[in-house]
């Protein structure tokens, strides 16, 4: 029998004392490599859970869901059709749903979802290559169907595109979802960068846009433009995190009021643009890849999650730490940092990470903490 570790950590709430024309990709050392160090992360217990010979583990999609006052930790094993729900403090009572591939009720391929397990019979399941989602019931049955994207409309609308470091989220009636491009833009000034639903009303809402910075400048791989999202239900207000931006933006929903917040990491500085002519996707032949753009993404320092901790009042960012150029050969899985952030912004440390023993790709929180797939 398979076992996969996860490595719970969580934050100590104690005091320890010739292009186009080039533009400049702001940097700073307040807030990046100078702040006060008043917190740092600690490894509370490691916690294994069995998958027996029939799952994989073949996931993108995992998380904790508070259900009736318990945790449960729930993965969808995307080549089965399955989903795995273990609760969160005693991983031998688990429990797996079975979807169909075909039929009324069927899912289809869905190697690339994402997932939200509101309750044991409210699941909801988003399918990246259609733009639907999809309402089940644990018995594997169809509730609702909401297309919240049509991938032929010449509108270009964006792509709704969860993750585990970008996961779906639930308040007060609504999900809410981070997007992403469905093709390359000259200009990003009115571009969605995530949007909610209203499961009621079947109302789609596009709640942020793309910042200056994608605007300026041609930033290569598609996930430079995978922004991720955290909604503080305090103050009604969404922050987004975009993969090339120390800014965070932030949303208060009520008013609408955008303001920006700069927050880096000791790790890195200035984060480069592939092309500085941001139209710079038009001279590339389609459906061909290129190989110095990939170098760029993979050699370049980003980011990657933002989350909110209700319970501490906390804000934690994903730092991906990639490799110099000429250590890709070595590895392409980067080390990863996780920066705190109290509920004005203000970094309160920054834990470093290595990936051959944590994996970036599986971040997400709990009650406890942070969980860190191992």
């Amino acid at each position: 029998m398979k076992k996969y570790s996860i490595l719970y950590s969580i934050v100590v709430l104690g005091f320890s004392c010739t292009e186009k024309s080039e533009f400049n990709s702001y940097f700073q050392l307040a807030n990046s490599s100078e702040y006060n160090k008043a917190m740092e992360l600690v490894s509370l217990n490691i916690l294994e859970y069995p998958l027996d010979s029939s799952l994989r583990f073949s996931t993108n999609s995992i998380g904790v869901t508070n259900i009736e006052g318990k945790e449960y930790l729930s993965f969808l094993d995307t080549e089965l059709e399955t989903l795995v729900i273990f609760e969160y403090q005693d991983s031998k009572k688990s429990r797996k749903i079975q979807f169909q591939y075909e039929g009324p009720n069927g899912v289809g391929n869905s190697t690339s979802s994402a997932h939200y397990l509101h309750s044991f019979d409210s699941i909801y399941i988003f399918h990246h290559w259609t733009g639907v989602l999809l309402h089940m019931t644990d018995s594997g049955k169809i509730i609702n169907r909401y297309k919240l994207t049509d991938y032929d409309d010449p509108a270009n609308l964006p792509m709704p595109f969860p993750t585990t470091t970008t996961p779906i989220l639930f308040s007060q009636g609504k999900l809410f979802i981070p997007c992403t491009i469905t093709k390359y833009q000259n200009d990003y000034h009115s571009y969605p960068s995530s949007l909610s639903l209203d499961l009621n009303t079947r109302k789609i809402k596009y709640l942020s846009t793309f910042p200056e910075i994608y605007s300026n400048a041609y930033w290569g791989s598609k996930f430079k433009y995978e922004p991720s999202i955290a909604y503080n239900s305090i103050t009604d207000e969404l922050v987004v995190s975009y993969p090339v931006d120390h800014f965070l933006q932030n949303i208060n929903l009520k008013t609408r009021k955008v303001s920006q917040h700069y927050v880096g990491s000791e790790y890195f500085d200035a984060i480069p643009p592939f092309k500085y002519d941001v139209s710079h996707y038009l001279t590339r032949t389609k459906g061909t890849g290129d190989q110095e753009e990939d170098d760029h993404g993979m050699s370049n320092s980003d980011y990657r999650g933002i989350y909110y901790d209700n319970s501490r009042n906390l804000y934690y960012r994903i730092a991906l730490i990639r490799s110099p150029l000429e250590k890709l050969s070595i590895t392409k899985v980067p080390d990863f940092s996780i920066i705190i952030l109290n509920a004005n912004f203000e970094k309160w440390g920054e834990h470093y990470f290595s990936s051959q023993v944590y994996d970036p790709s599986k971040v997400f929180l709990s009650s406890k903490g942070i969980n860190i797939f191992r």
